[in-house]
């Protein structure tokens, strides 16, 4: 008799354990502050400050305008008299003096509904700067030397002036949304807490323009008075105030 053996197989299988870690500490902390972020109150405003600066420079463009019946002629007219201008402003010691536009064109008059061409005009001008008690005297000078047109007069200070006003606006802006936050979160019933962002605007200058395009013509006159204004900064600081 033949003995059959049976072979047992025994399988052992492997069953991977899971672990459940908690959440460290640092973990927790910031995924409070991911939800304290998107719980948090946050007002907007924009306060605003100006000061005023006394002018003491007077920034004065003109120049001269001249006709003719060829191109040649009127550039040389040009040339002539714009020489003796800058020759006397040079010995009035002006400052920033420097030429700005230079022009020459071609003259067209109508007649019988017709346009035919009728020589040329020409103009040059030159700008600097100067005391705003010696304008008047500078301006009568220039005239005498053959300028004609006076473009424009602008009243500047130094930049020291500009830059000290500037600072004081800024702060005055600062000042100014502060207190707006506060009467609007006050009148609501709410505190303001932390200042969450701060974006500072550009300063704005206001230059003020005494004339604009005047015709010089009477070389004997007396001086024109000159009389400078005040020259404004202004300035703009945003706030964004969580509450």
């Amino acid at each position: 008799m033949r003995h059959l053996t049976t072979f047992v197989l025994s399988l052992a299988f492997c069953v991977p354990s899971i672990a459940i870690i908690a959440p460290s500490a640092k973990a927790q902390e910031n995924s409070a502050s991911i939800q304290a972020i998107k719980n948090e109150r946050v007002i907007t405003v924009t306060g605003r400050g100006e000061r005023s600066v006394k002018t003491t420079k007077a920034r004065i463009q003109l120049g001269v305008t001249a006709e003719g019946k060829t191109a040649i002629a009127v550039q040389e007219e040009i040339g002539r008299q714009a020489n003796s201008i800058v020759s006397r402003l040079q010995q009035l010691g002006v400052e920033k003096l420097q030429t700005t536009s230079i022009q020459l064109n071609p003259k067209y008059v109508y007649e019988n509904n017709r346009q035919r061409q009728d020589g040329f005009t020409g103009q040059t001008t030159v700008s600097f700067v100067v005391d705003i008690d010696k304008a008047g005297s500078t301006l009568d000078a220039a005239v005498n030397s053959g300028a004609n047109q006076i473009e424009q007069i602008t009243f500047i200070a130094t930049d020291a002036e500009l830059n000290a006003a500037k600072q004081l606006a800024l702060q005055d802006a600062v000042k100014d949304a502060q207190t707006q936050s506060n009467t609007v979160l006050g009148a609501l019933g709410f505190t303001a807490k932390t200042i969450k962002t701060i974006n500072v605007g550009e300063s704005a200058i206001a230059y003020p323009v005494a004339q604009s395009r005047l015709q010089a013509f009477a070389k004997d006159a007396n001086s024109v008075p000159i009389l400078g204004g005040e020259q404004k900064v202004d300035a703009s600081v945003t706030l964004q105030i969580t509450y």
